[in-house]
């Protein structure tokens, strides 16, 4: 651990060795090594490789922000190639410096290099200034390691990595997050290097390298096997190895029976924050250790929730294997890995792979292979594999399946809640969301807050109404099928509430009312797509430090951005659907909805990510904008003030009925559903709400489009 070091306040070169003294030894009680620097030279590794080898064995990685330095000639070509990132041009500049390699490091090195880059243990981006000025160079010399108990160091000085800064008369100064008065500089540079990875540096664009080079530099290999071992190399030798870590809380002792009494087959119903994950682990290894072998395949539907499964199940003592688009050997490695299973060689497998890979056919191949009786599959947000394009991952070969979702039936599509239903047989146990807040969840306070369409909007909400109402009279249409042009109509209206216009002016004024009470912190923000970037500048001109969390932001910089949002670095998340499902903000206490569909798997995932219990957390707040009629208007057509109520209520009829506020809440909307004389609609819940549409024969605006997040 990084608190185990002697360190200095300051590193002279004159008394010390920088590299050997004090960034070896930081790098290898690390997890993560972010270094910004302004020159770097591979010759470095030769003097740094026992630190990088080590950070390879814990688990760890390397991420280098580090200044092109080319030919002023090589200059424009270098430009060209960042805007397109395969440049002929780019390519032949680049691999210039690839023979270089070849031609000056030690073959060792260079080997080890290789492996690095191939198992993306060491990743390498350039910062490049924005205006494009062949004079401007990233000049910075800032390393930051963190360990795994989240313990931080920075270095910053003058420091070159390279052999020849080796030589010069340089020095560092040294900062730990767990030294009074050191923190402030720690979060920073922390800070510095997380606006620089996510792209939020308004002097410096930062630009991976291509895959063709990235491809060129993994060519450098000189064996076919690595020269350290990486964490998921070790072997566990025993079946002992499997063990249960923690006391399991009575209900989860429950849960994990219960799933045992129904020949390990059914799902969990359990509200986002009740421990699923352990659960579903802790009766994975109570079957192992019943049937001494075990092929454990575990389903999560992003990148982010696979890292999180990875983290969970070492700690169970199972050795993971990642099958998604990170890990291109994947397919080799699992076959590997079902070989020693059915050799006896090995007792027990664990493969993670994330919805898209498992519904490939190359990976139920693979799978296949597994002896029935030995396979269980443990779906992660399984009510997503109902839908038609992922239901090859339910491996119709695993006789034990378990699924885990806080919202089991799929919305507006009863052929996937079949397919589920018949796949699990049955839900085998639950934990509701009444049950759970404050024993295991945080008690929140509720806060809806109405809003209008403008003139403009609710003449196109009444048009859209209406050519919805032409076409679905037109196709017979009802819940079973959708036309295309229908669905068009439905996700246009959809959108054209999540955007309202009056919510950014709501906006302003909620962040108002917070700051009124203090610095703005653990603040998560939901908006409509295609809207994060208008959010952030709202909560950056309010003085918000804040950043977005999608997917066009890579895994590394999520990571990084979660990091900073635990850590009090970033204030706030601007998210649309990235933190919908799984990811751990235990720390987040506020949440903002701008937007949200009619899904109450949307919305159930949301609200769970700020009701998990955290130190100095004794309640959490949502506030919800709920778009509804207009009661002081009196032309609103009444049809049309139905339609947006049923739209919204079934969400707040959801969210009151647990909130520690109910009535006070309940008291906001009120007099808007007495007008339009539609009052016993406050307490309809999702489902109710779909039977009573049903009943109706009516659509609602986001029936059915995962490509809009709305299933």
């Amino acid at each position: 651990m990084l608190r185990d070091l002697e360190l200095y306040d300051v590193y002279d070169s004159a008394k010390t060795n920088l590299t050997e003294d004090l960034m070896v030894p930081c790098i290898s009680n690390s997890i993560l090594y972010i270094r910004g620097v302004g020159f770097f030279t591979s010759g470095w590794l030769r003097l740094a490789t026992k630190g990088i080898v080590q950070l390879a064995m814990n688990g760890g990685k390397a991420i280098f922000i580090v200044s092109p330095h080319i030919e002023e000639e090589d200059w424009e070509a270098m430009q060209r190639g960042i805007l397109a990132k395969d440049s002929p041009e780019l390519h032949s500049l680049l691999v210039k410096n690839i023979d270089a390699l070849r031609a000056t490091l030690e073959q060792d090195t260079r080997n080890a290099l290789a492996w690095l880059i191939a198992d993306g243990i060491l990743e390498f981006h350039f910062a490049v200034p924005r205006n494009r000025d062949p004079l401007c160079d990233y000049h910075d010399k800032v390393g930051l390691c963190i360990d795994e108990a989240e313990n931080r160091v920075v270095f910053h000085g003058s420091f070159n990595d390279s052999i020849k800064g080796t030589m010069n008369g340089e020095a560092f100064s040294v900062f730990r997050s767990w030294t009074d008065g050191q923190r402030p500089y720690v979060d920073l540079h922390d800070r510095r290097l997380t606006e620089l990875l996510a792209n939020a540096n308004s002097q410096f664009e930062v630009v991976s390298i291509p895959k063709v080079i990235k491809d060129e530099l993994i060519r450098l290999r000189t064996t076919s096997f690595r020269p350290y071992q990486c964490q998921n190399d070790i072997e566990y030798p025993t079946n002992a190895t499997i063990v249960i870590p923690v006391e399991l809380r009575d209900y989860q002792k429950t849960a994990v029976q219960a799933w045992l009494d129904a020949e390990c087959i059914g799902m969990y119903d359990m509200a986002t924050g009740t421990g699923k994950t352990i659960t579903a682990l802790a009766a994975a290894a109570t079957l192992f250790h019943q049937r001494q072998s075990l092929a454990l395949v575990i389903l999560a539907p992003y990148l982010h929730l696979v890292e999180q499964w990875v983290t969970e199940v070492k700690q169970f003592g199972f050795r993971p294997l990642c099958c998604s688009s990170e890990n291109t050997n994947w397919e080799s490695q699992l076959y590997d890995t079902v070989n020693a299973l059915k050799l006896g060689t090995q007792k027990h497998l664990c493969i993670i792979a994330t919805h898209m890979t498992a519904a490939t056919q190359k990976f139920a191949d693979a799978i296949n292979r597994c002896a029935p009786d030995h396979l269980m599959l443990l779906a992660d947000e399984t009510h997503a594999l109902g839908a038609m394009n992922l239901r090859k991952a339910l491996l119709p070969t695993a006789t034990f399946r378990l699924g885990l979702s806080a919202t089991p039936k799929r919305w507006y599509d009863a052929e996937g809640t079949s397919v589920l239903s018949d796949y699990y047989r049955s839900v085998v146990f639950e934990m509701p969301i009444e049950q759970a807040i404050g024993p295991f969840l945080t008690p929140y306070e509720y806060r809806p807050v109405p809003v209008c369409l403008n003139s403009t909007e609710l003449d196109e909400y009444v048009e859209l109404t209406q050519k919805i109402g032409r076409v679905a009279t037109t196709n017979n249409v009802n819940e079973e099928g959708i036309t295309p042009q229908l669905n068009m109509l439905l996700i246009k209206r959809s959108r054209l509430v999540m955007k309202a216009d009056e919510k950014y002016e709501r906006l302003r004024q909620i962040l108002q009312q917070l700051l009124e009470r203090g610095p703005v912190q653990h603040l998560l923000v939901y908006c409509a797509p295609g809207e994060a970037g208008r959010v952030v500048k709202i909560l950056s001109g309010s003085g918000i430090l804040c950043h977005r969390f999608t997917h066009e932001e890579s895994l590394d910089v999520r990571k990084q951005l979660l990091r900073g949002f635990q850590t009090g670095t970033i204030s706030a998340l601007v998210a649309i659907k990235c933190l919908d499902e799984g990811v751990d903000v235990p720390e987040s206490q506020t949440a903002i909805f701008l937007a949200s569909t009619t899904n109450p798997r949307e919305f159930v995932q949301r609200r769970g990510r700020i009701l998990r219990h955290a130190k100095s957390k004794d309640f959490a707040s949502i506030f919800d904008m709920l778009v509804l009629p207009d009661a002081h208007a009196g032309n609103t057509d009444k049809e049309i003030a139905k339609s947006l109520i049923r739209r919204e209520m079934p969400r707040f009829a959801e969210f009151v009925s647990s909130a520690k506020n109910e009535y006070a809440a309940k008291e906001v909307v009120e007099p808007i559903l007495d007008y339009f004389g539609m009052t016993n609609y406050m307490d309809l819940r999702p489902w109710e709400m779909h039977g009573k549409m049903a009943e109706l024969r009516e659509i609602e605006s986001d029936s059915l489009s995962d490509d809009e997040g709305i299933l």
